[in-house]
């Protein structure tokens, strides 16, 4: 089962895939170090001539209306339009029409005469044939005008976008200057086009200059004319205007300051006599309503201040106080109390009087307020009326005016750039120069042998690296013991290496028995760590009974099934072999006994048990081959003749090792997964997939079957040398022996299942 913890990430695993697919790896580093090699070493070489200009700042005074038709030469754009320029078509038709590029041996090479040449150009001509047929129904209207000019253009059409491919513009960062080069592989001849490149887009600048000069100045003398006649209309109009209203020295600021100063000062006493008037009519209209009301009139400010009431508000006090005193010792009807009433009485009238004519002045106060704000406001009213009667003459005046002075300024203008220009127009100079011109060059700017050779042996080395990782990451099958232990979790038991034979062996033959045969073979040693790895499976006691299955077909699992029981014969244990495969049974060929009678016999009642039983040359080994092969092996391993069978060898050996089919073609295996004490699963190295023993694992697990453990079998120990077997027999041989696994390489090998 694949564990769901992240494992751990261990360089040693990614040394050991760069190990295992070294061939990957330097066939891919090879291939394209060779192929750059080779490209590189037979490419002709490109030589770059450079010519070095400067673009200076440009304003044109054409017409020298600056702020709309001068050039921003200092930004960006000015600069990029003249590289393009420069890359332009009609600057690469005129080169190539000064040097006779047409005619030209570096654009139109002559053809090799050989064999692979002659090849490569009949197969060209026989496409551009077939194209031209193709496309030839939509030219019918080209067919018709064969002197048009479009042909003439599409003729040149390849050469020109050939010439500016080899055009390179650099401008040298922070300043004016451009680095102009061409890619020729005539030295010479990139020295001459770089040159003339320069020239050519100099001329073309002067040139344009020059036509937009003469453009001007037609354009100046058209505008002077008209602007001539429109002078004498506006000064016409300006001298009519001043006679009809009597203006002779015209408008002045003095005048407009008068007027706006006499406008301000009415404004200003308008809203003073707005406010006076206010005033005065809320003091008046607050006086009128609290007698209206006969409220308290001591908040008015006027009656307040008066003395003469408040003369008469002290001796109404006095009174009032004798008046109380008085009424302390006399009655109402006494002659003393009736005269400080009456002189109250009297008191109280002047005092209403008093206050009569407070109001009448505030009356009085109000209207005079009011009349003078109306005068005010009828003085502003004409002096604006005034006002803007003068500020209507005044604006035609200036209108008048500034149109008599501009036509006049115009007029002027014109005329003094006609001069200007046409002095120009004379003149033969521009904003570009050639600071240094091209020299023919010595080293060519490619192929750049050295880096690309350097590139391919890094690109070389990381696509291998790559593929070797790719084609690990595709390969699905299990090759380490920790592929068992991290996919599947069961025991690891141990590897079997590849089996090998002896130079002097006659050819094809193999031993497969080779616990017995080459008991100091690698292989050997195998079996006996496979041995020894069983017995200590089990933390009770040995398995006694052990079934030896594979996932799938050819894992090699009747090759370990009788090197193991040969093994545990040598040991000196009482082995029975038993070849469960009613499928395709092999162990009767390897122990060298018949199989006319078997297995098969004894679980379908023909035979005894005894009768099966064969010696074989290895001591304390017996074997019970497959027999017959019967129509239903299930039904006869699955029987209780079998269980009975098993259990009577139970007593009769100390070892039972059965060989089974794989358990992912047929269900024999699982049926005696049941009766064993365990089984144990045998993968290829390198050739089974995970997924086969993924199946094979949750199968046998599915019955309750005790799993021993695996053993990675068929392991080169050469090729896989990144694995734990580079040192697992670094010393091995019964009789004690010392042979480094590193120099035994004097034998060849090969897979046996």
């Amino acid at each position: 089962m694949e564990e769901n913890r992240e494992q751990q990430v261990d360089l040693r695993d990614y040394l050991g895939v760069i190990m295992k697919r070294r061939w990957t790896i330097i066939t891919c580093f090879v291939i394209i170090v060779v192929t750059v090699a080779i490209a590189t070493l037979t490419t002709t070489p490109i030589y770059r001539a450079t010519i070095k200009l400067i673009i200076e700042k440009e304003n044109p005074n054409v017409v020298s209306i600056q702020e709309v038709m001068s050039v921003d030469a200092s930004g960006t754009d000015y600069y990029q339009t003249q590289y393009k320029i420069i890359e332009s078509r009609s600057i690469a038709r005129e080169v190539i029409e000064r040097l006779n590029l047409d005619q030209s041996e570096e654009f139109f090479p002559k053809p090799k005469d050989d064999f692979f040449s002659n090849i490569k150009r009949s197969i060209s001509e026989t496409i551009v044939s077939w194209k031209e047929a193709a496309f030839s129904l939509f030219k019918q209207e080209k067919e018709l005008n064969p002197g048009d000019e479009s042909d003439q253009v599409e003729s040149d059409s390849s050469l020109v976008s050939t010439f500016i491919e080899r055009i390179n513009v650099e401008p040298i960062r922070n300043t004016r200057l451009v680095n102009i080069g061409f890619d020729a592989k005539d030295p010479v001849l990139a020295a001459r086009i770089a040159n003339t490149l320069a020239g050519a887009y100099i001329d073309q600048n002067l040139n344009t200059k020059l036509a937009a000069v003469q453009d001007a100045v037609s354009w100046l003398d058209r505008r002077i004319q008209e602007e001539r006649k429109k002078v004498e209309v506006a000064q016409l109009r300006f001298q009519q205007y001043k006679e009809q209203y009597g203006i002779i020295t015209g408008f002045s600021s003095d005048t407009e300051k008068i007027t706006a100063q006499k406008l301000a000062e009415l404004n200003s006493q308008v809203i003073t006599a707005e406010a006076r008037r206010v005033e005065a009519e809320t003091r008046y209209k607050q006086t009128k309503r609290l007698m209206k009301s006969k409220g308290s009139l001591d908040s008015i400010p006027e009656i307040l201040n008066n003395e003469l009431i408040r003369t008469i508000k002290e001796s109404e006090v006095e009174l009032s106080r004798t008046l109380s005193e008085l009424s302390k010792k006399y009655g109402k009807n006494h002659p003393q109390i009736i005269a400080v009433k009456a002189e109250l009485a009297t008191l109280e009238k002047r005092k209403r009087g008093e206050i009569q004519k407070v109001v009448d002045s505030l009356k009085n106060e109000y209207e005079v307020a009011l009349a003078r704000e109306r005068s005010l406001r009828d003085s502003l009213a004409r002096q604006k009326q005034e006002s803007l009667e003068l500020n209507k003459k005044a604006i035609e005046f200036g209108v008048l005016s500034r149109e008599a002075a501009s036509a006049k300024q115009m007029y002027d203008l014109l005329v003094k750039r006609f001069k200007e220009t046409s002095i120009t127009e004379d003149m033969k100079t521009g904003n570009i120069r050639v600071v240094d011109r091209a020299e023919i060059p010595e080293i060519p700017i490619k192929p750049r042998k050295k880096l690309n050779i350097l590139l391919a042996v890094i690109v070389g080395l990381t696509m291998g690296t790559g593929l070797a990782f790719f084609f690990e990451y595709l390969d699905n099958t299990v090759k380490t013991p920790d592929d068992i232990k991290r996919y599947f979790g069961i025991p690891y038991l141990g590897p079997v290496p590849v089996i090998e034979h002896d130079r002097g062996a006659k050819d094809g033959e193999i031993p497969e028995l080779v616990a017995v045969e080459t008991p100091k073979s690698t292989a050997s040693e195998a079996y006996r760590g496979l041995r020894t790895s069983l017995l200590f499976s089990s933390a009770e006691a040995p398995p006694q009974v052990i079934l030896i299955t594979s996932a799938g077909p050819e894992e090699g699992k009747t090759l370990t099934c009788t090197n193991l029981a040969a093994t545990m014969a040598h040991a000196g244990s009482k082995v029975l072999l038993v070849d469960c495969d009613m499928r395709r049974p092999r162990i009767d060929h390897i122990m060298k006994v018949g199989r006319d009678v078997g297995l098969s016999n004894i679980l379908a009642s023909t035979t005894e048990g005894n009768q099966v039983l064969f010696k074989t040359k290895v001591a304390n080994l017996h074997v019970i081959p497959c027999g017959p092969i019967p129509p239903n092996p299930s039904e006869l391993l699955g029987s209780n003749r079998m269980v009975q069978l098993v259990k009577t060898f139970r007593e009769r050996y100390d070892k039972i090792v059965i060989d089974s089919p794989p358990i992912t073609a047929v269900t024999d295996a699982t049926v005696l997964a049941r009766i064993a004490d365990g089984v144990v699963v045998i993968i290829r190295s390198g050739d089974t997939s995970r997924d086969i023993v993924r199946n094979c694992v949750e199968q046998l697990k599915g019955v309750n079957a005790t799993i021993l453990g695996a053993v990675l079998n068929g392991v080169n120990m050469g090729k896989d040398s990144y694995y734990y077997y580079q040192y697992y027999y670094y010393y091995y041989g019964e009789d004690g022996d010392k042979k480094k696994k590193g120099r035994r390489k004097r034998r060849s090998s090969r897979s046996y299942a």
